[in-house]
């Protein structure tokens, strides 16, 4: 497998090159490799740039958020869709196209964004190890974050492609699809089988979870991460822990990718681990606040990302105007209106509870988060883009990649493996109840109950934050479609093809 990943220097914004021809960068950033890798700043700058591409919209700007990965879960009304032409990737995307012309490059490009934020990584990682602790502000303890930080950013992405490109381990058939790339460069990384990539992830994760363990669980790191303002609003290098892959981060992402490797009892570990970290008896994520949601009108509404019960997310200062926002979220139909994301609620029952009860009018996801978009059609609240330029800032500029809720989902599904109903039912009526819901939901001492009841508050709780897809994959579980029709995923719906140009 040729993988050629190109190289991103950086202080804090993102130019791409060719392999051979990295250096050349010096013109445009009076930087080359040397003089980058030469001060603690310089490390910085990477780091910082390794999560600002993340922000792009191949990745997590677009794409891996509220585009293609959640048009495959069947969360939005394609249909709806005004002045749409035949051969948009979105309209491919819900089909399951993958070999569209519309979506091949959009697919390639999501392929060639992670590659080269591993790239990055790594040679950020290949830089360091062996680096001075002196050259760096807080000397060791700064070393150990940054490397640290770079191993999660490469194991994530490394993940999330394997969770595109590759089967979950439900259908695992043992076969070769993702490469796993430790070096850089490296032009001829293999792909590898699952299992031992997933195993690579994991090593990855509980390595970089040490390294960070030594600024983030001292007393000024935990009061870092403490609650949503200062893990998104706090400005600093050592602030701002949210938009980082802090130790809070890190345990976070293991249990979702323990849970993904079937190892379910690491992950209901580490996702109880999260649910109580505390300060002064304060939890860091149990406590949801939807106070900022709750004004009236969603120009006012200055929390629609709800960050007391984000764990990590990444910043794209310039989401509004770089990914377009208004073109899949605007407030009104118009002839100019070609992809238009609108939420598949009514076709789903999307706030229909199992009983067969109506919560929209209950339910803050829908009741505060989905406006409509030009009276009539539900939108996702969560990328509302308010006249208002600082309050469209502090909400659009936050790109939601693990929320404390899935932690909880984490723990609950544990609990049916294990055969505890009533301790799982516990927590999802918990999830329920925190966000206005009154009816108490038990889907009876079953798993096919259990799994059904899970999807549905799911569903609610990721609209537009690409995670949904991925449960229906894992699970193997029922995805219901637009056409009355309820089932599981086929293989050539669940198993996007790996771009036939590998040379990236």
């Amino acid at each position: 497998m040729n993988i050629c990943s190109k190289i991103i220097v950086i202080f804090c914004c993102v130019g791409l090159c060719a392999c051979a021809d990295w250096l050349d960068l010096k013109p445009e950033t009076d930087a080359t490799e040397t003089d980058v890798f030469s001060t603690g700043e310089g490390y910085r700058s990477v780091l910082n740039g390794l999560y600002k591409s993340m922000g792009s919209g191949s990745l997590y700007g677009i794409e891996l958020g509220f585009g293609i990965v959640d048009c495959m879960s069947q969360q939005y009304d394609l249909e709806k869709m005004t002045a749409m032409s035949l051969n948009d990737p979105y309209i491919a995307a819900g089909a399951y196209k993958y070999t569209d012309v519309s979506l091949i490059p959009v697919l390639e490009g999501i392929w060639k964004s992670a590659f080269n934020v591993i790239a990055n990584a790594n040679n950020l990682i290949q830089n360091i190890q062996d680096e001075s602790p002196d050259l760096f502000q807080l000397k060791e303890r700064e070393k150990s974050v940054i490397l640290g930080e770079a191993y999660a950013c490469r194991a994530l992405m490394h993940f999330d492609m394997l969770r595109l490109f590759a089967p979950a381990p439900v259908n695992d058939d043992g076969k070769s699809y993702v490469p796993y790339v430790e070096k850089y460069p490296d032009i001829q990384a293999d792909a590898i089988a699952v299992k031992p990539f997933l195993n690579k992830v994991i090593a990855d994760l509980e390595y970089a979870r040490e390294l960070v363990a030594v600024y983030d669980t001292t007393d000024v790191g935990i009061a870092a991460s403490a609650t949503g303002e200062k893990r998104f609003y706090a400005e600093g290098f050592f602030n701002g822990r949210g938009y980082r892959l802090s130790y809070y981060s890190i345990s976070a992402l293991l249990a979702r990718v323990y849970q993904y490797a079937d190892r379910h009892e690491d992950a209901f570990r580490l996702a109880e681990e999260v649910m109580k970290f505390e300060l002064k008896g304060k939890s860091f994520y149990g406590d949801v606040n939807f106070n900022g949601v709750m004004p009236s009108t969603f120009e006012a509404k200055t929390d629609l990302k709800i960050v007391s019960n984000l764990i990590f997310a990444v910043y794209n200062e310039k989401q509004y105007t770089d990914n377009k926002l208004t073109t899949f979220f605007k407030k009104e139909n118009d002839s100019d209106n070609k992809t238009w994301l609108v939420v598949n609620s009514e076709k789903q029952e999307l706030f229909y509870n199992s009983q067969g009860d109506d919560e929209s009018n209950l339910d803050y996801r829908s009741k505060y988060m989905i406006y409509l978009a030009g009276g009539q059609f539900p939108v996702s609240g969560k990328w509302y883009c308010s006249d208002d330029e600082l309050i469209r800032e502090r909400n659009v500029t936050i790109l939601p990649v693990i929320r404390a809720t899935e932690m909880q989902y984490i723990m609950a599904e544990y609990y049916a493996r294990e055969q505890n109903y009533v301790e799982a039912y516990r927590i999802l009526n918990e999830i329920r109840s925190d966000r206005g819901c009154v009816v108490t939901i038990d889907g009876g001492a079953s798993w096919d109950g259990f799994v059904k009841e899970l999807i549905l508050d799911a569903r609610r709780e990721w609209i537009s934050e690409g995670q949904l897809f991925y449960l229906y994959k894992r699970l193997n579980a029922d995805i219901e479609f637009n056409r009355a029709e309820s089932r599981p995923l086929k293989r050539e719906e669940y198993l996007v093809p790996v771009p036939a140009d590998q040379f990236l």
